[in-house]
């Protein structure tokens, strides 16, 4: 996973940037949590969410529950559609949704 803080946030277009200085910018919603990430926050997303390349890829994305309905059932931790969100120091792990 790749460790992305928050930059800047602008509606759904959050500008992240990782430990080697690269930067990105995505379209992210957050689904079903209590509190969302704000700038200064922590994002570690798989890097295939990243490339271009992978069939997968976008640069707009929605987030939610593990448990949510939407999106893949029995996911692990290290799966490619699941996050870690670091927020004031307490880390949610949400599943990539579709549809």
């Amino acid at each position: 996973m790749v460790k992305l803080k928050i930059n800047d946030i602008s509606n759904y277009d959050y500008e992240l940037e990782d430990m080697k200085e690269n930067k990105y910018t995505l379209n992210i919603e957050f689904l079903d949590i209590e509190e969302k990430p704000k700038v200064g926050d922590y994002i570690s997303i798989s890097a295939e969410l990243l490339n271009p390349r992978y069939a997968g890829y976008s640069t707009n994305y929605t987030f939610g529950r593990m448990d949510s309905e939407y999106g893949k059932d029995n996911l692990s931790p290290i799966d490619i559609d699941v996050i870690k969100v670091e927020i004031d120091k307490k880390e949610i792990l949400l599943k990539r949704l579709y549809g």
